[in-house]
């Protein structure tokens, strides 16, 4: 009898342990949802710019300066998020603007489900859910 009330004791002890290990991983998982929404993106592969959108992006640039201009807002925080695989959060969602109509005659149109975006000195390839795919950076000596 004792032994049956031991077993019993630790396979519910057992039970409840594993349990709480589930729970508290799953709500660890939900955390932040900007986290949620980059978590593993570095093992994916994103389209890339090809040498000739890049050669022509930077002409555009050294030709159209202005619409380069970084908002007031913009900071290293931001620079450092520019990379592929990052989903634009709300705030460089407002920040960003589509890139002009003559700069994407040029590089030609973006790929079904993508679009190129303009923000803090930067051309950005991005899909339908604002994830950063490829990214020409410039340096920008207007603004601030």
């Amino acid at each position: 009898m004792k032994g049956r009330w031991l077993i019993t004791a630790c396979a519910t002890a057992l039970l409840a342990f594993v349990s709480v290990t589930a729970v508290a991983k799953n709500d660890k998982d939900k955390g932040n949802k900007k986290n949620q929404d980059n978590y593993g993106q570095s093992k994916k592969r994103y389209r890339q710019f090809n040498d000739n959108q890049r050669q022509y992006a930077r002409t555009y640039y050294n030709q159209n300066q202005q619409v380069f201009v970084q908002p007031n807002q913009w900071n290293d925080d931001y620079e450092r998020r520019i990379q592929p695989g990052y989903v634009l959060d709300d705030d460089m969602r407002r920040m960003s603007r589509p890139a002009p109509d003559d700069m994407i005659r040029g590089m030609g149109r973006a790929p079904r489900g993508y679009r190129y975006v303009v923000i803090g000195g930067h051309v950005i390839l991005v899909d339908s859910g604002y994830r950063v795919h490829d990214a020409i950076h410039f340096d920008i000596n207007l603004g601030h």
